[in-house]
């Protein structure tokens, strides 16, 4: 189970990564680690520290619970969608025009 859960977590953090537009060189260097290093924990190869997770969630702007909801018992309704990981990494004009355009159409279905 430890090596499923380091493989899928790598996976979450490759695919933020690249969504992000981020190189493992960039990611590397921001967090002043080998690239080497980040290509093995998004391969589920190497684990890392909890101060690298961090780190990671800090460069990518996502939570923790983002990261660890699958193998978290909680309420479905409280999972992040993973399809709102091109949400995550807009600025944060660009994320204030989608909250008020959601609640624009949530204001117009109730009238």
């Amino acid at each position: 189970m430890d090596n499923d859960i380091n493989i899928s977590l790598g996976k979450i953090f490759q695919t933020t990564r690249k969504c992000k537009g981020y190189t493992q060189e960039y990611v590397a260097e921001k967090l002043g680690l080998g690239p080497r290093y980040i290509s093995d924990l998004e391969r589920g190869k190497t684990n890392g520290s909890i101060s690298t997770f961090v780190k990671l969630c800090n460069l990518y702007e996502i939570t923790p619970t983002y990261i660890l909801q699958d193998y978290l018992k909680i309420n479905e309704d409280l999972k992040i969608d993973p399809d709102l990981i091109g949400y995550y990494s807009l600025n944060s004009k660009n994320k204030d025009i989608i909250i008020k355009l959601i609640q624009f159409m949530n204001n117009k279905e109730e009238h």
